[in-house]
């Protein structure tokens, strides 16, 4: 069979490599992706900040959401040598400002979030939420505006549930019977992120329970 897209970007296959060997929830059953040599890959992509709890805002003050098709000579080969199994649909894309597009539609709360994320990452303890029918950051001020029933993404609110538990310690927007990713990659891995962040708070909040009781 022949599939009609196979595309790799090398920041989530990375960091979800990353993620996989640091996680806690059933990381044994999680299959562990092919490791991407760092050379190949932008430490300021939207996808580093989503998933690099040490993202270092002052040496990358901004995130990029930008990619294009790289040239197959380009490719690394550990890249190569295994998306190369589908050779008509294989696609790489990299970070690129200039001739990059949105390849993964992102919106503009998708956007508002990472904003505040960026945020977040630089001052934990900087970041307001503040309850509102539509959504915007102030970064001025670093005031999220933001409902979770009202955001229109899952990536959106997958970052508010991580950024509300972080800042405000409210896990209970979160229904982990239910998932709130629909099926996409990126989407599917940031949400066992957010799962994993949600069962280390909920286990040292127990914990603490009980050594109280």
């Amino acid at each position: 069979m022949t599939l009609a897209s196979t595309i790799l970007v090398g920041e989530l296959q990375a960091w979800f490599n990353s993620f996989v060997l640091g996680s806690t929830i059933n990381k044994n059953a999680v299959p562990l992706p092919v490791e991407i040599g760092d050379v190949y890959l932008s430490p300021n992509s939207f996808i580093a900040l989503l998933f690099n709890d040490d993202y270092n805002t002052e040496i990358y003050p901004v995130y990029k959401y930008l990619y294009k098709e790289e040239s197959i000579s380009c490719w690394p080969n550990a890249v190569k040598n295994r998306i190369m199994i589908y050779p008509t649909s294989a696609k790489y894309l990299v970070i690129d400002d200039d001739e990059g597009t949105n390849r993964f539609g992102l919106v503009s709360d998708d956007l508002a979030l990472l904003d505040s994320l960026l945020a977040y990452r630089a001052d934990s303890t900087g970041i307001i939420i503040v309850d509102s029918v539509t959504t915007s950051f102030d970064s001025t001020s670093s005031i999220l505006y933001a409902t979770y029933g009202n955001l229109s993404t899952p990536l959106s609110r997958l970052i508010f549930l991580y950024l509300d538990l972080k800042i405000n310690e409210n896990y209970s927007n979160y229904n982990n019977t239910i998932l709130v990713s629909n099926g996409t990659v990126l989407e599917t891995l940031y949400e066992m992120y957010v799962m994993d962040q949600y069962f280390e708070y909920m286990t040292l909040r127990e914990s603490d329970i009980t050594t109280f009781d």
